[in-house]
């Protein structure tokens, strides 16, 4: 893609997703859009439209065949997504209308984008942060409400400008440092370098404290590992299908049924939950057996939370503190992630069974679909509460933004350092300076063009 970045051409591509649908949307930008479409357009004169307002006509080929009928509309430089001269046609859903068109747009002399194309040249153009753009691809690929949200809100309200406070707090650091150096005075006015540490310790908490929110950002937009786990038979696969509403996982009679790890996604209050049915630990019959259960066991190594799933119609409830191993003697060493205890079967308990009156146990039944709305309440609560989840946060890093992020922390602290035992003023100004460059990397300010290529190659065609 690098080859592609600063050419100032004019470039093509379908916007919508593909498949078919009501309609599907081609989209142009640079200086030839309303000149390419010329010949092919049949409508209005495109330099007498105003801008961001549609109107009718046809798309045209060859021997001027009707390709199709559209709705056009022009967006004028500088106020267009892109911040250049920018057209959408909107025409039928159709595959083949859609390459047809697209094929004609070639032929003018348009060139195909490539991925991220569009939303790079509104970054080159300053319609956006490099912080914003890359939102544009969290947005698209948002897994829950919250992270659509978050993408939005950082895409729409100025999301970058947190980058900008750091560079500002830095400057204020740098350049007397840098004053000092390049126009010494005499050792009364001079620089005292100890003098700044209460300001960096400042700043590097903040930085701290955004790295922090990379980990809760991962999580929240792929959504976190809640593992249904427990002996074979208890119903894990049936709690399953009852949380989904659909029948997702196979569900028989026979123990054993499930071998391997199943995976879906679904959302409880905002939350992305990726809930995950597992093989049933116990004693392995033979190697396909072993197999499924080490695999239940990574994923129990890897989970956000835990759902114990316990046949309540098999087992007593025991007096005291429940413990998971007692139902599950399998259980990998050194597990300690949050769990929730879930007595299934709780159709075929009498009123007044201790399964039913215990605190730490929650009572469903998947096939009667009975305790399901206090099971998600209570994982919702659970997850929110071990610090994970903060729903009202507004601001979370990716990981280039945190590795970027990272290398400013590590300068910062080194700089520390060197002002703590003394060392060369020359030392603490290039220490000031890396975590700048980190800065001004993460806000898009001076950024290699490889790394660009790797940011915008991640999109899809069209955005």
């Amino acid at each position: 893609m690098e080859e592609f970045l600063f050419r100032q051409d004019t470039i093509a591509a379908i916007s919508s997703p593909a498949g078919r649908g009501a309609i599907g949307i081609i989209r142009l930008s640079g200086p030839d859009c309303c000149d390419g479409l010329t010949g092919l357009w049949v409508g209005k004169n495109l330099e007498d439209l105003p801008s961001h307002h549609f109107t009718l006509g046809k798309m045209c080929g060859e021997n001027s065949d009707l390709l199709d009928e559209v709705l056009l509309v022009r967006m004028r430089a500088p106020h267009s997504y892109t911040g250049e001269e920018m057209v959408e046609i909107h025409a039928h859903g159709n595959p083949h209308v859609l390459k047809a068109i697209l094929f004609q747009l070639y032929q003018q002399g348009m060139r195909a984008s490539e991925p991220g194309e569009f939303t790079f040249r509104a970054f080159r153009n300053g319609r956006m942060s490099l912080v914003q753009a890359e939102s544009v691809a969290t947005l698209i690929d948002a897994k829950g409400d919250w992270a659509r949200k978050n993408a939005l809100n950082v895409l729409a309200e100025e999301g970058g400008k947190w980058v900008q406070d750091l560079i500002d707090d830095l400057l204020h650091i740098w350049i007397p440092v840098e004053a000092d150096l390049e126009f010494p005075t005499d050792d009364l006015d001079s620089l005292n370098l100890e003098d700044l540490l209460p300001t960096l310790h400042r700043l590097l908490g903040r930085m701290a404290n955004l790295r922090k929110k990379a980990v809760q950002f991962s999580k929240l937009q792929e959504g976190y590992r809640v593992v249904l786990a427990g002996e074979p038979n208890v119903g894990k696969s049936s709690l399953l299908n009852a949380l989904l509403g659909y029948q997702r996982a196979m569900v028989t009679e026979i123990p054993g049924t499930t071998r391997d790890t199943l995976e879906e996604v679904f959302e409880i209050d905002g939350i992305p939950i990726r809930l995950i049915d597992t093989a049933g630990l116990g004693e392995a019959k033979d190697e396909l057996d072993a197999r499924g259960m080490e695999r239940s066991r990574e994923a129990l190594r890897r989970a956000d939370l835990v759902v114990a799933v316990i046949d309540a119609a098999l087992h007593t409830c025991p007096e005291g503190e429940l413990d998971f191993r007692n139902f599950l003697p399998a259980l990998p060493e050194g597990f300690e992630t949050p769990t929730l205890y879930v007595a299934n079967k709780a159709d075929l308990l009498d009123e007044g069974s201790s399964w039913n009156h215990k605190e730490s146990v929650i009572p469903v039944s998947a096939l009667k679909e009975t305790g399901l709305k206090d099971l998600l309440r209570s994982m919702a609560e659970t997850l929110t509460q071990e610090g994970g989840v903060d729903l009202e946060e507004r601001l979370m890093l990716n990981d280039r933004q945190e590795r970027t992020l990272g290398r400013a922390v590590d300068a910062i602290e080194h700089c520390i350092e060197n002002i703590k035992t003394g060392a060369n003023q020359d030392l603490v100004a290039t220490d000031l300076a890396e975590a700048k460059s980190a800065l001004e990397e993460l806000s898009g300010k001076t950024i290699q063009v490889d790394l660009m290529g790797e940011i915008f190659g991640k999109f899809c065609i069209g955005k």
